[in-house]
């Protein structure tokens, strides 16, 4: 079965913000959309990367709780501040 590209969003995300976040001891993660965007190399993808991210099943996956949610809803300076479980 082909990974779906939300899969793939949040895969990355948990990898490169949330597990080494939680292995320097912080108690928050702040991501940027557009980071996101670039680290990804998606272009016109903003929709798809900030609905990932606000998604209960991206807390699910990551084992966090969105605690806030500044900036546009879905554009590149979204920057959600997640709280490490």
């Amino acid at each position: 079965m082909k990974e779906l590209l939300a899969d793939k969003i949040r895969k990355y995300c948990n990898e490169t913000r949330i597990i080494p976040a939680r292995a320097k001891g912080e108690k928050t993660v702040k991501i940027r959309a557009g980071d996101i965007r670039n680290g990804m190399s998606l272009q016109n993808k903003m929709p798809a990367i900030c609905g990932a991210l606000q998604a209960l099943k991206f807390e699910t996956y990551a084992n966090v709780k969105r605690i806030s949610i500044e900036g546009p809803g879905a554009g590149m300076n979204c920057v959600m501040t997640f709280e490490i479980l």
